[in-house]
């Protein structure tokens, strides 16, 4: 059993997911639409997506990773290259004017590699986090398999 920071991949059924908008809104929301999107690229309705995130010891979503994917190979390929860049990455903290929040991504040469988990009250929580997701980042474990996420609710008979 692990005890520390991890990396967890989420699964979800199809692109058209509402759970999986959330995550594109959210990314939207911090790094801004003058950057590159996290939209997936042309795909069937039906087919998965893939996205990865980093936990802590606690449970508690850390940091969001930048890209969708149609495969968990490809999204465990990602995680590997962020993780070995790790040193490289250069924070942005960024406010939400109209909503008084704060955030952050994390870049390496103009590529956006993480978002934070989710948005601060106050600025010196957001940079509690990114430091917090740092050295989280340079030790999490990541493990194959991922997260199924369903999007129906269950019927109840």
């Amino acid at each position: 059993m692990t005890v520390g920071s991890r990396i967890v991949f989420m699964r979800f059924v199809t692109v058209r997911s509402p759970k999986l908008q959330l995550w594109i809104d959210h990314f939207d929301g911090v790094v801004g639409h003058d950057a590159e999107r996290l939209s997936p690229p042309t795909a069937k309705a039906d087919e998965s997506a893939f996205v990865w995130h980093l936990i802590s010891a606690n449970n508690r979503m850390l940091a969001r990773g930048s890209r969708i994917h149609f495969a968990l190979e490809d999204a465990m390929s990602d995680n590997s290259r962020v993780q070995s860049e790790a040193r490289w990455m250069h924070f942005t903290l960024v406010v939400d004017r109209f909503r008084g929040r704060y955030g952050w991504y994390a870049s390496v040469a103009g590529n956006v590699m993480l978002t934070c988990a989710r948005w601060y009250v106050t600025e010196r929580d957001s940079r509690s986090s990114i430091n917090l997701a740092r050295s989280s980042l340079a030790v999490a474990v990541s493990r194959p398999g991922a997260r199924l996420v369903q999007t129906e609710v269950a019927k109840s008979l």
